[in-house]
């Protein structure tokens, strides 16, 4: 799934690239090169914003929230903070992270894991809801992000032999409105 929504993009932008003239001032102040594989480029790059990679090192580190967007990841089973720096409305959005495990001549098992956000028990926003919501979120305040579902490949074999485990990240993405 992931792979589609990298090759879509480049795709669509190979097959029905721009003409030169159409191409000034298509993105305020990026210059696209005329190249396919160089615009879909700086095209995925421009639409799919960096993440802050939450791990177990830096998961006591408050993550700031002010203007703009903010986007979380991680591919371990690990909680985080989110602390606003500006009061107001906020977009939630995400996609839940995908952990599969497999061994040889054996069919390969998936599960998907989710992310909350939560402030103090109460759910804001799930990654399973497959939404995009739209909250109130105040200053000062520290929201927590909590994953959940990831299984630990040492507790499943497949035929008597160990599964290896590879895990997709998941992501949620806060944009100040």
């Amino acid at each position: 799934m992931r792979k589609l929504l990298i090759v879509f993009p480049i795709l669509f932008v190979c097959c029905f690239s721009c003409s030169s003239k159409e191409e000034n001032d298509l993105i305020p102040g990026t210059k696209l090169t005329g190249d396919p594989i160089a615009d879909a480029l700086v095209l995925a790059v421009l639409t799919n914003p960096p993440c802050f990679f939450l791990t177990t090192a830096n998961a006591n580190t408050p993550i700031l929230l002010g203007e703009g967007q903010t986007s979380i990841c991680s591919n371990q089973l690990v909680n985080g903070t989110v602390q606003v720096q500006k009061s107001g409305t906020y977009e939630v959005s995400g996609s839940s992270g995908r952990q599969t495990l497999s061994s040889s001549n054996c069919n390969s098992t998936r599960f998907d894991y989710h992310v909350f956000l939560k402030d103090g028990n109460t759910d804001l926003y799930s990654t399973g809801s497959g939404q995009t919501l739209t909250l109130s979120l105040e200053v000062g305040k520290s929201y927590s992000i909590q994953s959940t579902g990831l299984v630990d490949p040492s507790g499943y074999q497949c035929q008597g032999r160990p599964v290896s485990s590879s895990i997709t990240p998941f992501r949620i993405n806060l944009r100040k409105l």
